[in-house]
């Protein structure tokens, strides 16, 4: 068995392992949605990835206590 043809057939394999792996994937989100209908209330999936948003009003206090911090270091200097 050449190289090419061992790489080949791993690579279908894995393909094929891949659709499985998707199939049960889909299977458990079905359950997952349906539990949501019969509990009545929502089930929510975890997000992957992405950051939190932070308001305006709350970058701002940040920002008010860092100067605050500051200023009370460079006056103890």
């Amino acid at each position: 068995m050449s190289w090419k043809s061992a790489i080949n057939r791993a690579v279908k394999e894995l393909r094929t392992e891949e659709a499985r792996i998707a199939r049960e994937l889909s299977a458990i989100r079905d359950r997952i949605h349906g539990l949501g209908g019969i509990a009545g209330g929502r089930v929510t999936v975890a997000k992957t990835g992405g950051r939190r948003k932070m308001s305006a009003k709350g970058r701002a206090a940040i920002a008010r206590a860092a100067k605050k911090r500051w200023a009370k270091w460079r006056a103890e200097q």
